[in-house]
């Protein structure tokens, strides 16, 4: 007799900095927390003009990966999740 299995894609939310560092989060809101931290850090360091143009690739540097199964589905998540940002503008 086959047992049922259960569909369980686990979804990770990866906080990028440009210049390489990653961390994991289990949960959106903890993810999109840490990249408002790490903007407010840099711009209290640095000022906001510096801390928003430190980017190449986003404003500020920061932006956050959507991860579904070691798959990269960022761009699903834009689509379907437009009220949740990826990063700072």
């Amino acid at each position: 007799m086959a047992e049922d299995t259960e569909d369980t894609e686990q979804t990770e939310f990866w906080m990028v900095c440009e210049t390489g560092d990653i961390e994991p989060f289990d949960d959106y809101h903890d993810a999109y927390e840490a990249l408002t931290s790490a903007v407010k850090r840099d711009v209290e360091k640095h000022g906001e003009e510096t801390a928003r143009e430190s980017g190449v690739i986003h404003p500020y540097g920061y932006t956050i990966n959507v991860m579904r199964d070691g798959r990269d589905v960022t761009e699903d998540w834009e689509r379907n999740e437009p009220y949740k940002p990826l990063s700072m503008d």
